[in-house]
């Protein structure tokens, strides 16, 4: 069995740390693909989510590491069959710790 990865172990603490954040990006996706997109960037979702979150924490909206995006679309499009293929996915590979310095 292969053991998280320090990178994944961010993601869990990150989803824990904002419950709706799946829920937001899965509606997100979900409007796109109703006004027609077949796919869509899950890093343009996460931006999006930045900006419209923006004035409800008082910042420069909702941090979220944008190393997260490969494990926030797998787990969109697993959670959500209506979703599936909406994101290109590429294998993912260790790389070092190249993205898991925090």
């Amino acid at each position: 069995m292969n053991e998280p990865t320090k990178l994944k172990n961010q993601w869990e603490l990150c989803k824990r740390k904002n419950p709706e954040l799946l829920i937001q990006l899965a509606q997100l996706a979900k409007e796109l693909k109703s006004y027609g997109h077949k796919r869509y960037s899950i890093d343009g979702l996460f931006h999006i989510l930045r900006w419209e979150t923006r004035t409800s924490t008082g910042d420069l909206g909702l941090k979220i590491n944008n190393n997260h995006t490969s494990f926030a679309a797998r787990e969109l499009m697993e959670q959500y069959p209506e979703l599936e293929g909406f994101f290109q996915l590429r294998e993912q590979r260790a790389r070092g710790n190249w993205g898991q310095i925090h």
